[in-house]
């Protein structure tokens, strides 16, 4: 509390009863088991992950690859595969290298990194993509 008897949090409150009048109030939803629904909201709306070839190549690259990197891909998780995929797609784009991002945020985070510096000015709108706000 301050010496005006107030939460120093108490803004928070008019934010939330803000965005849930906004229609901008989100919260976690409990997805159902694979199958049994379409998907759109999802970045799997083809519906690939439970495609029969890449549940195959799925577990094959666990046995040959174990279940987990065991670290970035600076201090241990660089493998073949990580090389060979960014070669690939190099070549399919026609540029000399490529570089793999193991999510969106940190696909956003190093384009925003790359491509700024000290004083940068960055505008965004609203539609812009909520990792790079």
């Amino acid at each position: 509390m301050t010496r005006t008897g107030l939460s120093p949090l108490a803004w928070l409150a008019d934010v939330e009863k803000r965005r849930r009048a906004e229609g901008l109030r989100r919260s976690l939803r409990v997805r159902p088991p694979v199958g049994t629904e379409l998907d759109l909201a999802s970045n799997d709306y083809l519906g690939l992950s439970q495609h029969p070839a890449v549940l195959d190549g799925g577990v094959q690259a666990l046995r040959t690859w174990g279940a987990g990197a065991g670290g970035s891909r600076l201090v241990t998780g660089n493998t073949e595969l990580h090389e060979e995929f960014e070669s690939a797609l190099a070549g399919f784009v026609g540029a000399e290298s490529a570089l793999v991002f193991s999510s969106g945020y940190t696909a956003n985070l190093g384009a925003v990194t790359a491509l700024t510096g000290p004083g940068a000015l960055l505008v965004s709108d609203a539609l812009t993509h909520a990792s790079i706000v």
